[in-house]
């Protein structure tokens, strides 16, 4: 299994990064500092998230690459400055997994299980749950700790929205206690805790 990247998707992440960075930091002071607090933070964040998804895919013998969606970048940045950075649609990309595709051994085609999708649905936000748990005994201590978690805290719980294309929708349809479990902890943690 080759967990290789191309120049172009790390190109596309990093410049999703950056666009988040500046998105989630509408609202929020909007100067250097925080713009570099922030994208630090979402550095922290969604390219983990991306990533378990592409890994579990390969996993799976899928091929999977992050592609950055321009139009949702713009749409999420329109959407931060016209409501002042309090409500943010963060759709920059997604991994995309393909069953089919051609290799250096010829055309390969995989077979997915409901299961294998709900979990590299999953594994994205799964990712999300464990770095805002991870991060949760230090939130106390300052500002740049506890927004780990509620960044973290809320990828999880937009992504687990369980309306395609989300990663909700496919766990949802695999397994209701799987997607409820989830969906409770990272709303616990986003919306009560923090």
């Amino acid at each position: 299994m080759n967990f290789s990247f191309s120049r172009e998707e790390v190109k596309e992440l990093a410049i999703s990064a950056v666009a988040l960075g500046i998105i989630f930091s509408i609202g929020r002071g909007m100067n250097i500092q925080m713009i570099v607090m922030i994208t630090a933070i979402i550095s922290l964040s969604f390219i983990p998230h991306e990533l378990a998804h592409k890994f579990v895919a390969m996993k799976y013998g899928c091929f999977a690459r992050y592609q950055m969606w321009k139009s949702g970048l713009m749409f999420a940045l329109v959407l931060a400055i016209a409501t002042g950075g309090s409500f943010v649609f963060a759709a920059p990309g997604a991994v995309m997994i393909y069953t089919a595709y051609r290799d250096a051994h010829g055309v390969q085609q995989i077979g997915l299980s409901a299961k294998q999708n709900a979990l590299i649905s999953a594994a994205g936000p799964l990712m999300n749950i464990m770095i805002a748990l991870l991060f949760l005994p230090l939130a106390g201590q300052n500002v740049f700790f506890s927004t780990i978690v509620w960044i973290n805290s809320f990828l999880a719980v937009f992504n687990l929205l369980p309306f395609p294309p989300l990663d909700g929708s496919k766990i949802i349809w695999y397994n209701f206690l799987m997607w409820g479990a989830m969906i409770g902890v990272s709303g616990y943690l986003c919306f009560f805790l923090i």
